[in-house]
C-alpha cells in the first residue's frame, strides 16, 4: 500500500505532461421521446456499456439489434443458432448475441438480442434506432405513454384513475387488444411499434372507405402500396375510454391486425409488471 504514492511521485512528471481526457457527459437513460415520423417511443440504453437508441415496441416478443449496431459490441458473447428454430412474420434468420442491458430501472446481466437489418424500420423514421426493445424486459418494467399530455416516462401516473385495457394476454407475451366497434369485437395486437392500426376487414362495423397509397414497412421491406380504409369509427378499449375516429388500414387475418399508435393519439396507456401475467398489466387513465 505504501509504494503506490512513491510511484506516483516518481512518475509524475510524465504524467502531467499528457493531456487530462474531458469528462464524458452521463447519459440519460430516463427520458423518453417520440419519432417526429412515425410516433413510436425512443430511449437511450445501456448494452455492455455502450449507448444505443432503442424503440419501445409491445408487439416484439424480443429484444432486437441492428446488425450494424451488434458489430459495434464489445466483450459481447456470440451464440450459435445452427440447431436453434425460430418462428416469427420475418423472413430473415436472426443470429444471437448475450450482452448486458440496462433499460431504465431494468438491469440484466446477461439479456440474449436477436441480431436482425432493421434497415427497412430504419428508413420509415427520422431518428436511426439501434434496436427495439421487447416485451422480453418491457414486462418487468413500468411505464407510461401519455399521448395526451406529450409526456413519456418510467413509472406510472400519481392520481390517475386507472382502467383495465381490453385484452387477451398469449403465453409468449404477445398481448391483443379486444376492442369494441358497434357491437363487434376487433382483435389486434398491442404493437407500439406500428404507427397505424389494421383491423380484419370482416371485424371493422363502420365498413370500408377508400383505396389510397400507403408508403408500409416491416422488418424486411419497405414499399409503397395501395390499401383500403376503414371508415370512421370509435373503438371501446376499456371501460369508458374510447379511441374516436379510428380510420384503420384493412386487411385479413393474416395480415397481422395491429392497435398501433394512431389509435392511442390522446390516450395514456401504462403498463404495471404482475406475477400473475407474463405481459405485465396494461391500463388506460380515465
Amino acid at each position: 500500500m505504501k509504494l503506490f504514492p512513491l510511484l506516483v511521485a516518481v512518475l509524475g512528471v510524465v504524467y502531467a505532461a499528457e493531456p487530462v481526457p474531458a469528462p464524458q457527459p452521463a447519459v440519460d437513460l430516463m427520458t423518453m421521446s417520440q419519432d417526429a415520423r412515425c410516433k413510436q417511443i425512443l430511449v437511450t440504453c445501456l448494452i455492455n456499456g455502450q449507448p444505443m437508441r432503442m424503440m419501445l415496441d409491445t408487439g416484439a416478443t424480443h429484444t432486437v439489434l441492428h446488425e450494424e449496431s451488434a458489430a459495434r459490441l464489445k466483450d459481447a458473447r456470440w451464440i450459435d443458432t445452427s440447431r436453434m428454430q425460430f418462428r416469427g412474420n420475418s423472413k430473415q434468420r436472426p443470429r444471437l448475441v448475450s450482452a448486458s442491458l440496462l433499460a431504465g430501472p431494468a438491469e440484466s446481466s446477461e439479456h440474449p438480442f436477436l441480431v436482425m437489418n432493421l434497415g427497412a424500420v430504419r428508413s420509415m423514421m427520422s431518428e436511426k434506432i439501434d434496436g427495439i426493445l421487447g416485451m422480453d424486459i418491457l414486462s418487468s418494467v413500468p411505464f407510461t405513454f401519455d399521448l395526451r399530455r406529450q409526456e413519456f416516462y418510467w413509472g406510472t401516473p400519481a392520481g390517475a384513475k386507472l382502467v383495465p385495457l381490453h385484452v387477451a394476454v398469449e403465453p409468449t407475451g404477445r398481448v391483443f387488444v379486444l376492442g369494441k366497434c358497434q357491437g363487434m369485437t376487433v382483435r389486434m395486437l398491442l404493437d407500439t411499434g406500428s404507427s397505424v392500426t389494421r383491423v380484419v376487414a370482416q371485424e371493422w362495423g363502420p365498413g370500408a372507405g377508400k383505396e389510397i397509397g400507403a408508403q408500409m414497412g416491416n422488418i424486411d421491406l419497405t414499399s409503397g402500396i395501395r390499401v383500403v380504409e376503414g371508415r370512421p369509427g370509435d373503438i371501446e378499449l376499456g371501460p369508458g375510454v374510447v379511441a374516436r375516429g379510428i380510420m384503420p388500414i384493412l386487411c385479413t387475418a393474416r395480415e397481422h391486425p395491429m392497435l398501433g399508435m394512431d389509435a392511442l393519439q390522446n390516450q395514456v396507456l401504462v403498463h404495471i409488471p404482475s406475477p400473475d401475467s407474463p405481459a405485465g398489466l396494461f391500463l388506460l387513465a380515465q
